[in-house]
């Protein structure tokens, strides 16, 4: 009889110090103070404590002082009226680009273990306001009884409408105004706390809490400034994000 012998793989050394892959492809999404995005992170484990990345991301940013209401209106021929926000003047989305360094603090723990760091980045911020769009109760000039609806697009000349809430019907929905984008070119920054679950698997998983900015050259028109109500040039958030996604070697498909 012929003998076998059986080849076991060899175990990784989970207290080894050095960096099992090359680079990790992340998905993440963030809540912060004044809105959310969702992101796409290529990085470079460029050794064992450091990690160099690219981030692009897509994400809302909203005025907190924008409270969302309903009136509940019926007029006939139209639905029920739909919610929305007094005083808004434009929605306003951002894609970033930026570049970051991450930094392990400590050593990386065993497997399934708590790795924790630091990150900080920096790059571009091109806003997209796109205006905000009402529905607004009408009164035919040759029937003074009866009464329709009109979709108005906030403008200069649209202001009064936006402002009389007596005669707002409800919001004009989100695939309105996409034909009057304006941009904003502008910087944004971020740092801070990583934690890696998991630090030495092929899987990804992380988490972040930080803090975040982004500056423009001049106001950024949320909502229709009155004398209590100003719009700013900056923004200063704090976050909560989650990262998913999986590590790989050199030669890896």
């Amino acid at each position: 009889m012929v003998g076998q012998t059986v080849f076991q793989p060899k175990p990784i050394d989970y207290n080894l110090k050095g960096v099992l892959y090359d680079f990790e492809t992340l998905f993440g999404g963030r809540i912060h103070t004044q809105g959310f995005a969702l992101s796409y992170q290529k990085g470079k484990l460029r050794s064992y404590y450091r990690t160099t990345y690219q981030n692009f991301e897509i994400g809302y940013i909203k005025d907190p002082r924008e409270r969302r209401t309903n009136r509940n209106l019926s007029v006939s021929g139209e639905r029920i009226s739909s919610p929305f926000i007094y005083g808004k003047q434009n929605q306003f989305f951002t894609l970033r680009y930026s570049y970051g360094e991450k930094h392990y603090l400590s050593e990386k723990t065993k497997r399934k273990g708590l790795a924790v760091g630091v990150i900080y980045e920096g790059g571009i911020t091109l806003g997209l306001l796109k205006p905000y769009t009402l529905k607004v109760i009408r009164t035919d000039n040759d029937d003074p009884t009866r009464r329709f609806i009109e979709t108005v697009q906030y403008s200069d000349e649209a202001r009064e409408d936006f402002l009389n809430e007596r005669f707002i019907y409800g919001g004009a929905g989100f695939f309105k105004g996409w034909d009057s984008i304006t941009p904003a070119i502008g910087l944004h920054g971020k740092i801070g706390m990583h934690w890696a679950l998991g630090a030495f698997e092929e899987k990804a998983k992380a988490f972040e809490t930080g803090i975040m900015f982004d500056i423009f050259p001049r106001k950024i028109p949320l909502l229709i400034e009155q004398d209590d109500i100003k719009n700013s040039f900056y923004y200063f958030k704090l976050y909560l994000s989650f990262k998913f996604g999986h590590r790989k070697r050199v030669g890896e498909e």
